[in-house]
């Protein structure tokens, strides 16, 4: 199955606007305290190769690319090291699966999208020169967010066909690694380059050892916006 390219969602977008004040301010507050604060959006491609078949189960595998953002704050605890926190949004992937179920099997189209909270630890060169770099390496949470709609097929008589839909979400452990590359414009104000690669732990697989969503785990997102020094 080929998977399909999802446009930018309205609920992504949505949590983007919600998320950039919020970071501004805890960061101005930080900044009052005297540590100098960064505060960066980037607006990023995120890539999810396709995940584990499992049929008769689940099947098949599916993965895609959508727009997404990433925000994020620093605090410099040297000329060469800042901790931080992040948070990464994606618009919805979709592929067409099948579930086998008690009676018959499930016929839907799966949307799914991960969000991913970090907290990072990042290392570079001295954050006074115009081109900066550094390498990112932390981790955190992601909550795991899948929508199915389609119909469910009895596999005995009378053959019938009815409307279904499954909703699967939940947290997992994230892993964080990643660069970014900001080049000054002015003394507060610079563009930015980042990549980041996320490792979600869970393998994707249910207790029971069954496939649970078909989707990978490891997300690759990277992209370019601003950032701003305080």
């Amino acid at each position: 199955m080929r998977s399909r390219r999802s446009p930018w969602g309205y609920h992504a977008a949505v949590r983007i606007l919600t998320v950039v004040p919020l970071v501004s301010i805890f960061s101005l507050s930080v900044a009052d305290a005297g540590a100098q604060v960064t505060v960066g959006a980037a607006l990023v491609q995120s890539n999810q190769g396709t995940g584990a078949s499992d049929r008769p189960y689940l099947g098949p595998g599916f993965g895609g690319t959508s727009i997404a953002g990433i925000g994020m704050v620093d605090v410099a605890v040297g000329s060469r090291v800042s901790v931080g926190g992040e948070i990464s949004l994606a618009g919805n992937i979709s592929g067409a699966q099948n579930e086998r179920v008690p009676g018959g099997d499930n016929t839907f189209v799966s949307n799914h999208r991960d969000t991913v909270f970090s907290g990072v630890l990042k290392v570079g060169t001295p954050s006074n020169e115009r081109v900066r770099a550094a390498a990112v390496i932390g981790g955190g949470l992601a909550q795991r967010h899948t929508d199915r709609n389609g119909t469910f097929n009895r596999s005995f008589l009378p053959l019938t066909s009815t409307p279904v839909h499954e909703t699967l979400s939940d947290v997992v452990l994230a892993l964080t690694a990643g660069v970014d590359v900001a080049v000054g414009f002015t003394n507060h104000v610079a563009l930015l380059g980042t990549g980041r690669l996320y490792q979600l732990k869970d393998n994707d697989r249910r207790p029971d050892g069954v496939v649970q969503r078909g989707v990978s785990s490891t997300i690759l997102r990277y992209g370019g916006g601003l950032q701003i020094r305080f």
